[in-house]
């Protein structure tokens, strides 16, 4: 019999954002040795927080007309006037959260370290755990629908310890979720977080390259992890293929754009292809440090957001155009109002109005 796949610390996500984004060699073992500390950070309240928009944030949302960012140690802020004030939300952990994702203007859910789902239905306002890694390895496991061709010779994946850490969450509807994170696991659930599924067997991913990044267009479902892996699913997750792109690298993420995606990561590398042509990658650019996030505008735009600061504007099966602005490092960004890009990373929350892909003006 095959020995499961060894346990190494997971690649980092962008080095200059390892606290924000992973420090998992850390979390793992914080995870099994202080299980049963009665001051573990699974039990205990996100502390009050000074001016905590300066804090280490990791992950920012629209929840309707709201923004709503989460980062170290349980902090999460919503800000109801395009990110210029911010207001701390209760929360019943202090681990770091990864990942904020609402399907409608009321019910969201989050994840982070530890294997930790929040969901709040007010809003951000208020936010209640649903699961955490210790949970994880406990929950009904789907099995593969058929055994590969080689599986004679695969190398069944390790269980999921209870410091993985959760990396990105989606929500089809307030019903239907998924939640992706290291050694590649993939949570599903039908019933609105009450009861969830390791479904990780949809996925041909027989190496468990971690997942870092979950995005849909209409009934599509998109996967982006490291040594390039994309997997998409047409329907609506219930199965998953694996798709080749030019890139062997750790892909951070993937974002859906009218009726095309995009896949994003080291190195400065993003491709776009039109849904439903994944092996059709086209190159929006490459070179220069890593591109950690990207978002959608209301207006059909891309904004691709890096490491070390760099923004970018992609319009529809345009090609990329960088704006001339100066920003701190980036975990994250989501569309703010009036054509202003609400983005976070270690030194907290950052403005920049970008009202025409062509030119950028000043970070406020």
């Amino acid at each position: 019999m095959t020995s499961p796949i060894p346990r190494s610390p997971l690649r980092h996500r962008a080095p200059a954002l390892l606290l924000c984004l992973l420090a998992v060699s850390a979390g793992v073992a914080y995870g099994d040795s202080e299980a049963l500390d009665p001051l573990d950070p699974l039990l205990q309240p996100a502390r009050a927080v000074p001016h905590a928009e300066s804090a280490v944030l990791i992950a920012v949302a629209r929840a309707g007309d709201r923004l709503v960012a989460a980062g170290e140690s349980g902090i999460v802020l919503t800000s109801d006037d395009g990110g210029r004030r911010w207001h701390q939300t209760e929360v019943p952990v202090r681990v770091t959260l990864t990942a904020v994702y609402f399907p409608t203007p009321e019910r969201g859910w989050a994840v982070g370290h530890s294997g930790v789902v929040l969901t709040s239905a007010d809003a951000g306002a208020t936010w209640t755990r649903q699961l955490d890694g210790r949970q994880i390895a406990g929950l009904p496991v789907e099995p593969a629908a058929a055994p590969p061709a080689d599986a004679a010779d695969a190398v069944p994946p390790s269980e999921p310890s209870p410091g993985d850490p959760l990396l990105d969450v989606l929500f089809l509807d307030e019903r239907e979720g998924y939640a992706v994170g290291a050694f590649g696991l993939l949570l599903h659930t039908v019933d609105g977080g009450e009861h969830w599924r390791r479904a990780s067997a949809r996925l041909p991913n027989p190496d468990g390259n971690h997942l870092y990044g979950i995005a849909r267009s209409g009934d599509r479902l998109y996967i982006a992890g490291e040594r390039g892996a994309v997997f998409v699913s047409d329907d609506r997750g219930a199965h998953f293929r694996a798709v080749e792109t030019p890139y062997q690298g750790s892909f951070f993420g993937v974002a859906a754009q009218q009726d095309q995606v995009v896949v994003f990561g080291l190195e400065g590398h993003a491709y776009a292809a039109a849904t439903g042509a994944d092996a059709d990658w086209r190159a929006l650019g490459t070179g220069g440090s890593a591109w950690t996030a990207a978002a959608a505008l209301d207006d059909g735009r891309l904004a691709l957001v890096g490491q070390s600061g760099t923004v970018a504007i992609a319009p529809a099966h345009g090609e990329l155009v960088r704006l001339p602005v100066e920003a701190p490092p980036v975990s994250d960004v989501a569309p703010g109002t009036g054509g202003d890009l609400v983005m976070v990373g270690p030194r907290g929350v950052h403005v920049v109005a970008a009202a025409d892909a062509s030119i950028g003006s000043a970070a406020r």
